[in-house]
């Protein structure tokens, strides 16, 4: 999250000695336009300059800015019907959409964000989108998260399934323009934006109707696309600022796809920025990517909306620089061209200071060296001696990166008979490193655990891999220290790893766990899900064993009310488990591909297997071997599984002590209206599909 509040430009005096004067509440809520226009008029308190062929001024002076910063509490106003229309079976079907507004706002002309679902066109809903809405809501914009009609199988005639979409958002369009007064919505001031199929139908909604009806599109602002693949036709010219969002793993839509989309919008001169989440799958929510998300959305937003022109608009409103390194801001065309007559005035971060350059065409600040990673908003402002009155800014966001860059992989070493964990330390900077190393985590005595070591001019760019003579698990903390002893590097994750044994007696599948006693437990206590009401609402212990012919596995469930009305694929929409295995590489490392499972029992008590995904030489769908018992008595349901580990892994022979199994599992909670979220042990499943989430698993004798 921010780490600081937005620095908010304070302009140069009309004319010198003239004092402050600007209002304070004013200045809280300004917006772009109205900020610009009072840049020239406020003394700015410098401390550096630079001569880059214009004046450089380099201010510290603090402000939080609505757009930018997260201002306001958010008010929700849930499935407004914004059109009935037909749907796939020929049934009048409301369309609904969830507002969310800044609360107590005075402002009666928001900009509108209409913010688009994933889900394969075929599920997925407007709540999949209630955290970004909520944080876009605090820093000033209504967002209208919308349904839109699904297709049991949408490719079958997938010309349809998009002119039924368009169609769905030119409606919330007309819903805007019709309720502007009502909610205080700026019809003309319009974002369009959505992640997967969403992002697809942002694009190629606004491509497609600046040719069909552009008039409907004409106040469209801006596009965010979150990982939503490539256009369907060629470019429209008029097609507005693009902001594409993809992550370098994403499994579903692969990477490539926003690079030569990125490509494309660049041939045809169309502006956008591309921001990359570099080791992230298809899963913008992450809570390791979201809130750089959401502040590269709102820089660049600001941007789009400060200045029209893209000639006055930076090459990316996002950047990366890591601690005690410089951050190099290449300025705008029309600033590069007006550099002989206009002063350029820089707000930065306390402590963050100008670094002299003769190149007219860039500005250099050095990051202060240990400064704690997140995010940091720079404002640029030019000043031309002809126009100072009505003075353009943009700002930027600088995403600060530690020093170092660690990662971890656990393995169990055959010559010892006992796990260990590679470290592997990459330099970041620009400097060569020289210090020392901290890092603590648990035990697999569930002790604590520390390893040191001195680090001894690690090159930039250049990578050393230590052994840590223990299982490193539990919440791993790293610290990094300078020769002078300065804490220059914090960071930190969590893994879960279990050791697994084999059963002192025989597992029997039976819904009863009397034998599971021996086995290894642990807790699925990490909530994803609205309206959490306790553990009595939802929550989950687990069981864990293994022996030459099968993996076991078992769940206690503790759940108010079952309710499972689906079969087959679809038995995620209600109560159920999925879980994910795959058998590591011989060093430890993630295999390309695992096994996804789910399990459920119906309202009817009829049980379901399901395999939606797995390596090659495997079936998929219910086609498996498994052994399995699913039991409800009042509140509690048991769930026992016995997977044969042919069904895991084709050479069986690789079954033994100190193998690494890779983990994951959820329990999804359905109370009767749809599904309300899952609780889980690991990651990797429930919000996108990344093994690189889960835990470790290493079988013992």
């Amino acid at each position: 999250m921010k780490r600081w509040p937005v620095y908010f430009l304070l302009g140069l005096l009309l004319i010198l000695g003239v004092g402050l004067f600007i209002n304070r509440q004013a200045k809280e809520n300004m917006n772009p336009s109205e900020a610009n226009s009072n840049l020239s008029k406020i003394a700015s308190n410098s401390n550096g300059t630079s001569d880059v062929s214009m004046k450089v001024i380099l201010s510290h002076e603090q402000r939080e800015v609505r757009y930018l910063s997260p201002l306001f509490d958010v008010s929700t106003k849930s499935n407004i019907v914004y059109a009935n229309k037909k749907n796939e079976t020929e049934n009048e079907e409301p369309l609904n959409l969830d507002l969310y507004e800044p609360a107590r706002d005075n402002n009666k002309q928001r900009p509108v964000f209409i913010f688009i679902h994933g889900g394969g066109y075929k599920e997925g809903s407007k709540e999949d989108a209630a955290s970004i809405s909520m944080k876009l809501a605090e820093r000033g914009y209504v967002v209208l998260s919308m349904n839109y009609r699904l297709k049991t199988d949408p490719f079958n005639n997938f010309a349809l399934t998009l002119s039924d979409a368009y169609e769905d958002i030119s409606d919330v369009i007309g819903w805007i323009h019709d309720n502007a007064a009502a909610y205080g919505l700026d019809p003309e001031k319009i974002v369009i934006g959505g992640d997967s199929a969403g992002g697809y139908l942002a694009m190629n909604f606004a491509n497609e109707y600046l040719r069909n009806d552009p008039s409907l599109v004409k106040p469209v602002l801006a596009i965010v696309d979150i990982y939503g693949g490539l256009l369907e036709n060629s470019v429209h010219k008029k097609l507005p600022p693009v902001l594409i969002i993809h992550g370098t793993i994403d499994a579903m839509i692969p990477y490539w796809q926003s690079l030569d989309l990125n490509d494309i919008l660049e041939q045809h001169g169309i502006y956008h920025n591309l921001f990359t989440m570099e080791g992230a799958g298809h899963d913008y929510k992450n809570e390791k990517f979201i809130d750089d998300v959401v502040e590269t959305i709102t820089h660049f937003l600001w941007n789009v909306m400060s200045s029209p022109e893209t000639e006055e608009l930076p090459e990316n409103a996002g950047l990366a620089a890591v601690s005690g390194d410089l951050v190099d801001i290449k300025l705008p065309n029309d600033y590069v061209l007006n550099s002989g007559e206009a002063e350029l005035q820089v707000f930065a971060p306390l402590d963050w200071s100008l670094v002299e350059s003769e190149e007219s065409q860039n500005v250099y600040l050095q990051v202060p060296a240990g400064l704690e990673p997140g995010n940091y908003t720079i404002f640029v402002n030019m000043v031309r001696d002809d126009r100072a009155a009505s003075a353009s800014g943009f700002v930027i966001n600088v995403k600060v990166l530690n020093p170092l860059k660690e990662s971890f992989e656990t393995y169990f070493d055959a010559a010892d008979q006992k796990m260990k964990t590679h470290m592997t330390l990459t330099n970041q900077s620009k400097h060569n490193f020289n210090g020392s190393l901290q890092v603590n985590y648990e035990t697999e005595q569930g002790n604590q655990g520390t390893f040191t070591t001195d680090v001894d001019q690690l090159e930039p760019g250049k990578s050393i891999v230590m052994i840590i003579p223990e299982l490193a698990s539990g919440e791993r903390r790293v610290r990094g220290y300078d020769v002078s002893g300065k804490l220059v590097h914090r960071s930190g994750d969590f893994l879960h790893a279990l050791k697994i044994d084999k059963p002192h007696s025989n597992i029997r599948i039976d819904g009863e766990l009397k034998e599971w006693k021996d086995c290894a437990v642990f807790d699925v206590g990490d909530v994803k899900m609205k309206d959490w009401n306790g553990e009595d609402d939802a929550s989950a212990t687990g069981f864990l064993c293994w022996d030459p012919a099968n993996l076991y596995l078992a769940l206690e469930v503790t759940d108010d009310k079952h309710v499972q009305s689906s079969s087959g694929s679809e038995i995620w929409n209600g109560d159920g488990i999925q879980f994910a295995i795959g058998i590591a590489n011989a060093d430890g490392g993630n295999p390309p591909e695992y096994h996804e499972f789910g399990l459920a029992m119906d309202d009817e008590g009829q049980l379901t297997k399901w395999r939606w995904l797995t390596p090659p030489g495997f079936s998929i769908q219910d086609f498996f071997e498994t052994e399995l018992a699913i039991h409800r008595k009042n509140q509690i349901t048991v769930y026992e599984v016995a997977i044969p580990w042919d069904e895991l892994i084709l050479n069986k022979a690789l079954v033994r002590p100190g193998m690494k199994l890779k983990f994951s599992l959820l329990l999804n909670d359905n109370d009767g209206d749809g599904r309300k979220g899952w609780l889980e042990f690991n990651s990797g499943i429930g919000t996108a599909k990344d093994i690189h989430a889960f835990g470790d698993i290493y079988l013992t004798d």
